[in-house]
C-alpha cells in the first residue's frame, strides 16, 4: 500500500537503512528506529497507519519485543495496532508499549479535545476528515517511566522534553549512537506552531545540551539524514540559537516592543541560523519569537480596540460599511499584488474580505484573498505556513 499523502514531509517511504550493526532506521513517519537485542527488537515509533506495518516487519525479519513512543503526537504511532496484529498472526509475544509518563496525560487531553485536534490537523496537514468529532485511535502505553529506563543492556530511554513534554530519546552507549527523537529534527526546532500549545524554548535548549553531554558519535534525528560528522556541534549550536532567541526577544520586550515589531526587526546571527540543520522547512524562526513572547505576556496585542472587541463578523461588516468606494480598495490590492507586495495586499483586501454578506464586491474580495493566500503559500519555506495559507480562512 502506498504511503498516504505522499507530499506530507512527515512521511517516509518505508525504507530500512542500516545505521550501525544491529541498528536500523525505518522510514515510517520520519525516522523510526529498530534496535536488535537478545530479547527481540526495540522499535521506536510505528508510523502513520497500521496498513503499512506488515511489509516493514517482513523485511526486518525479527519479532518486536518493545514499541517505544518517541513522543505523544499521534501520527507517529497510528501503526501500533498493525504491530500487535502482526505479532498475534505470527505466534509472537505481544510487544510491550513503552512511553514517558506524560504521554498518558496527553492522550487523555486528545480524547477530551478530539474535535479541536481534528480541526487543527485538517488545516495544518491539509488532510480532510469525514467526521471531525471522531475520537483519535490512541493506544495507551503498557509501561511508563519518569526520568530514564533501561530496556536492554545497551538500550537506554531518556526523558528529553523539547517539542513536547513527553519526548523519549534513545541512547545506545556501547556504540555511542543517539536517537534524538523529537528533540532533533534537522530543521529549526518546531516551537510556536500557529495552532498548537506553547513550547518551552529554554527547556528544549537544556535538553539539547544534556544530549550533547553524552558525546554521541552518531546522531539519528527524527527527520533527515543520520549525522555522523560532529553531531555534538549540531546539538550545542542549536541550543545556543534557542538561547540567543530567548535573550533577544526578552531584551526587546523589556524595551516595550510589541511582538509584530520584534518579528520584523530581529537580526539573526548567521553562525547560528544560516546552517543546514536550522532550515525553515517545517518550523520558522518567527514562530519561535511569537512563542517566547507568548510565554512572557498575555493574549492582548496592546491595541485598545481589541481589548473588548465586537464579534468578528460585526467588526468586519462595520469596516466594510465605512468604505464607500470598495472598488478602490480592490484596485489598490491589485496594484500591491502587481508590485510583488502580496502580504500588504492581504492587509488591504481584508478590509472587505472578512465582511459577511453577498455584496458582489465583498465576494470579489474573498476571491482575491484566496489568490493572495495561494501566492503567499508559494513563497513560504515552512510546510506549516503553506498549509495554513492553503487551508482556507
Amino acid at each position: 500500500m502506498p504511503f498516504p499523502d505522499s507530499k506530507n514531509p512527515l512521511y517516509g517511504r518505508g525504507e530500512i537503512t542500516e545505521v550501525a550493526p544491529g541498528v536500523r532506521s525505518i522510514g515510517l513517519q520520519g525516522n523510526s528506529l529498530a534496535v536488535e537485542t537478545a530479547s527481540g527488537l526495540v522499535v521506536v515509533d510505528t508510523g502513520p497507519s497500521p496498513d503499512l506495518v506488515a511489509p516493514v516487519l517482513d523485511r526486518l525479519g525479527e519479532s518486536v519485543r518493545w514499541i517505544v513512543y518517541s513522543h505523544g503526537h499521534l501520527g507517529y504511532n497510528y501503526g501500533v495496532p498493525g504491530f500487535l496484529e502482526y505479532a498475534a498472526a505470527h505466534g509472537q509475544r505481544r510487544p510491550t508499549v513503552v512511553a514517558h509518563e506524560n504521554v498518558v496525560r496527553r492522550y487523555q487531553r486528545y480524547l477530551e479535545t478530539a474535535g479541536l485536534q481534528n480541526r487543527i490537523n485538517t488545516r495544518q496537514f491539509r488532510r480532510p476528515m469525514a467526521d471531525l468529532t471522531a475520537p483519535p485511535p490512541v493506544t495507551f502505553p503498557d509501561q511508563t517511566y519518569r526520568e530514564a529506563l533501561t530496556l536492554a543492556p545497551d538500550v537506554r530511554l531518556l526523558w528529553a522534553p523539547s517539542e513536547t513534554d513527553d519526548v523519549t530519546a534513545v541512547w545506545l552507549p556501547s556504540q555511542r549512537i543517539l536517537y534524538g527523537s523529537a528533540a532533533v529534527i534537522n530543521g529549526i526546532p518546531n516551537i510556536g506552531t500557529p495552532m498548537r500549545t506553547m513550547r518551552d524554548t529554554v527547556r528544549w535548549a537544556d535538553t539539547l545540551d544534556r544530549l550533547a553531554a553524552l558525546n554521541p558519535a552518531v546522531l539519528v534525528p527524527e527527520f533527515g539524514p543520520v549525522v555522523r560528522e560532529d553531531p555534538v556541534r549540531q546539538l550545542t549550536l542549536t541550543a545556543a540559537a534557542l538561547r540567543w532567541l530567548r535573550a533577544a526577544v526578552v531584551d526587546e520586550l523589556n524595551r516595550g516592543r510589541r511582538v509584530d515589531d520584534i518579528v520584523h526587526d530581529l537580526r539573526y546571527p548567521a553562525e547560528l541560523f544560516d546552517v543546514p540543520w536550522m532550515r525553515e522547512h517545517y518550523g520558522h524562526r518567527e514562530y519561535i519569537v511569537r512563542d517566547i513572547v507568548r510565554s512572557e505576556t498575555g493574549w492582548w496585542d496592546g491595541n485598545p480596540t481589541t481589548l473588548h472587541p465586537s464579534r468578528p463578523d460585526v467588526a468586519a461588516a462595520a469596516r466594510a460599511e465605512a468604505i464607500t468606494d470598495k472598488q478602490a480598495v480592490l484596485d489598490h490590492a491589485e496594484r500591491l499584488r502587481a508590485d510583488g507586495r502580496v502580504q500588504e495586499a492581504l492587509h488591504v483586501v481584508d478590509l472587505l474580505a472578512l465582511a459577511p454578506g453577498d455584496d458582489p464586491l465583498i465576494k470579489q474580495a474573498r476571491t482575491v484573498k484566496e489568490e493572495l493566500c495561494a501566492a503567499r503559500a508559494a513563497e513560504a519555506s515552512s510546510y506549516v505556513s503553506r498549509s495554513f495559507y492553503r487551508s482556507g480562512w
